[in-house]
């Protein structure tokens, strides 16, 4: 299958960190196999239904690039797409203080999601026909200092034949040997954080309706995960230049918060090594860069 590489010129403009020649190598070994797996299945499924493809990554492995990717990909190929993320899906800021009265360990956001809302938005998007509308939250993770916040929704007017569906914790499920949570990883160091974590483990059990939903689940797994800390550094020393931006203790400390729910040792590894609910995993090198695609680890 040829493609115009000409086609992302758009992309190019707006990521100018992204060069030709490695999109053009990604396309070859990753992007085309993947399009090509997702309108195999959808054609298999002989149904007027969205696809939904779950991908699973953690903060600042790509996500977000890989979407904009296949989205003008599919484009191309003559498939709409349309991109969302389970961050949409968190509480409003009202909601998360009512969560801290009950509990106030949740300091930051974190697997504190409106679920119910999400597979409202997911099913909505998936049996979507011509002419209907779906209404998905917008979410400002600036608002309220950082705390974040729901600020309204944005109406989808188009169908999507893929709906791509990302997190930092998406599909990741309870694990049942909670020992793993005491062989003193990164961020579980005292007791009371080796107790959240476990709390959290259990409170995964509520998501599997949501991830229940997704028929293609995609891992983009980082083995050197604890590189997420110098990516976000770096994206945070542009910010800092401006009188703005968080220290490199804030951002262990915040990083490590996320950690603390989802592990990227534990629930994350897992789920790139489930044969049965992971189609893809995507191994990412500490440059960005694809490594390897295989059909689970």
């Amino acid at each position: 299958m040829d493609i115009d590489i000409n086609i992302f010129e758009t992309l190019f403009k707006k990521r100018p960190e992204i060069s030709k020649s490695n999109l053009e190598k990604d396309l070859k070994n990753y992007y085309l196999g993947f399009a090509q797996k997702l309108i195999n299945l959808k054609k298999e499924k002989s149904s007027s239904n969205g696809i939904i493809v779950g991908v699973s990554a953690i903060q600042g492995a790509g996500k977000t690039t890989q979407g904009e990717i296949m989205e003008i990909l599919l484009n191309y190929l003559g498939y709409s797409s349309i991109s969302l993320s389970i961050d949409d899906h968190y509480l409003t800021h009202d909601e998360l203080n009512k969560l801290r009265e009950k509990d106030p360990r949740f300091i930051r956001r974190g697997v504190t999601h409106d679920i119910l809302l999400a597979i409202k938005n997911l099913i909505d998007l998936k049996k979507m026909k011509d002419g209907e509308e779906v209404k998905i939250p917008v979410y400002d993770k600036g608002a309220f200092e950082g705390d974040g916040d729901r600020v309204g929704f944005k109406t989808i007017t188009k169908k999507p034949d893929f709906i791509f569906y990302d997190g930092w914790m998406l599909g990741a499920r309870k694990v049942e040997d909670e020992s793993v949570f005491e062989t003193g990883l990164p961020a579980l160091d005292t007791p009371e954080h080796i107790q959240f974590a476990k709390d959290i483990n259990k409170k995964l059990d509520e998501y599997l309706p949501l991830w229940d939903l997704i028929d293609f689940m995609n891992v983009l797994y980082v083995p050197n995960y604890q590189i997420s800390l110098v990516w976000r550094d770096r994206a945070e020393e542009v910010l800092r230049k401006e009188g703005r931006g968080m220290s490199k203790d804030e951002i262990m400390e915040f990083i490590y918060y996320f950690w603390r729910s989802v592990h990227p040792a534990i629930q994350i590894k897992a789920l790139a090594f489930d044969k049965i609910y992971t189609r893809q995993v995507v191994i990412i090198n500490d440059g960005h860069s694809i490594q390897e695609v295989s059909s689970s680890l």
